[in-house]
């Protein structure tokens, strides 16, 4: 698996856990998920008018509510990051000039729910996947809740691979930790995000897998 697939996939769980049964991570101090079977993640990356765009979609068919052992529900998540350049600054440190430009972020959206298991299908051993329902989550730079529809595909192509992978993240607010156990396949991702928040995705890099177990601790401080 691609480095950069497996950077998708890790920030997709682990936001998908830190915003389980909350659109507000200050209340929660220490989150837990478990998860297993039918899996998919897919990321996008463009730029326009002079505006970044991120965009990280994961979704599963079973996994654990918060507090319960059951891996019973279907679940989806997006995260979507939108920002630009600003004006240049520079400073000067040991007799050297630095110099770089502003980073001004416009939108930070992170949507998680449980779904109706129909809104995320697989086909065959991981060779595609749908993702098409609802999400009501939060943007943290307007301070308010959005509701937004997501329609992901996904088709899968290459060589089955299998294997362990486990995960340490570290910021200034939480510490992420996380591992799975899975066959996974590389796979291209194509989609669209409407309501209050509208995008086209065009054909992108994905991963469909298959975990046998898997688990992500998120901790506040």
């Amino acid at each position: 698996m691609s480095k950069l697939i497996v950077i998708y996939a890790l920030l997709a769980i682990l936001f998908s856990a830190l915003f389980a049964g909350t659109i507000a991570p200050a209340d929660a101090q220490t989150t837990n998920i478990k998860f297993k079977g039918q899996s998919a993640d897919a990321s996008w990356y463009y730029e326009q008018d002079g505006v970044s765009t991120s965009v990280f979609v994961f979704s599963t068919d079973s996994v654990s509510r918060q507090g319960s052992t059951s891996l019973t529900d279907s679940a989806a998540y997006v995260g979507i990051y939108k920002y630009k350049l600003g004006d240049e600054v520079c400073s000067e440190y040991d007799g050297q000039k630095y110099c770089w430009n502003q980073y001004i972020p416009l939108e930070e959206f992170f949507g998680y729910s449980t779904i109706n298991p129909t809104s995320f299908l697989t086909q065959g051993r991981l060779d595609g996947a749908s993702l098409d329902s609802n999400l009501t989550g939060y943007d943290y730079l307007s301070n308010s809740t959005k509701t937004v529809k997501v329609h992901i595909n996904w088709k899968g192509y290459g060589d089955y691979s299998s294997g362990k992978n486990t995960y340490n993240y570290k910021s200034s607010s939480y510490v992420y930790k996380g591992n799975y156990l899975a066959i996974y396949r590389q796979a291209n991702a194509t989609g669209s995000v409407s309501g209050d928040i509208v995008l086209n995705l065009d054909t992108s890099s994905g991963l469909l897998f298959s975990a046998k177990s898997g688990s992500v601790i998120v901790s506040h401080h």
